[in-house]
């Protein structure tokens, strides 16, 4: 019995929980992310690791463009050499130095062609005046590509101007005779950043003598 009124205080009631039904507990939000914490961390590292990926092929691409370029330079200057390249390049045309003796011809009887091999404008016109006052036939001035730096000059003829190409390496020191097909005595120059003067004309050495041909494999043979 009570002092108030003589009845039992009633029990009171247990809140009711929103989240189950019928018996069964309301799966919420919250409950899948205690679950799953980690998901959108996996994401994340994920799409991280392919960009690192994406960004590590791209930079051995650009890598392995830049070598193939500078190799390239290379093998044009001479300053690669791929083995059987040079066999296969060589098959199809003359190879090796020439190794006969030639008579000195005089300076008007062939045509001279005149290439600049370097990025100095007019060097090819400098050339070609100094080889005009000496009486030769300068035929073409032009530019071609490049030659390997610090190249005095590099010859070019066919057989028939190979006693040419020997008046022109006793004028110009320190050139270097290659081959081709051609059927006529004109010779080309190609001039490189090597080339200075001729040599002065009242010292050019006249008796007979033999083709040099340093940058050529294989080496010139021993005149006999």
């Amino acid at each position: 019995m009570t002092e108030t009124g003589g009845q039992p205080p009633r029990p009171k009631r247990k809140p009711k929980d929103i989240l189950r039904f019928r018996g069964d507990r309301i799966i919420t939000e919250d409950d899948l992310d205690r679950t799953f914490p980690e998901d959108g961390e996996e994401s994340q590292y994920g799409d991280r690791r392919r960009h690192i990926f994406h960004g590590a092929v791209l930079v051995f691409l650009v890598a392995l463009l830049v070598a193939a370029v500078v190799a390239a330079l290379a093998v044009m200057r001479g300053d690669l050499v791929i083995p059987g390249w040079e066999a296969k390049q060589a098959a199809g045309g003359p190879k090796g130095c020439p190794a006969g003796i030639y008579d000195y011809p005089d300076n008007g009887s062939f045509t001279l062609n005149v290439y600049n091999g370097t990025r100095l404008e007019g060097l090819a016109g400098q050339a070609a005046e100094q080889f005009k006052d000496r009486g030769y036939k300068v035929g073409k001035v032009e530019s071609v590509d490049l030659i390997r730096p610090g190249t005095v000059a590099v010859i070019v003829s066919g057989p028939a101007g190979q006693a040419a190409a020997f008046n022109l390496q006793r004028n110009l020191k320190g050139t270097s005779y290659k081959p081709d097909t051609r059927g006529d005595n004109s010779v080309d120059l190609l001039v490189g950043t090597g080339f200075k003067e001729l040599v002065p004309e009242e010292l050019v050495d006249q008796t007979p003598g033999s083709i040099s041909c340093p940058l050529l494999t294989p080496k010139p043979a021993a005149a006999g």
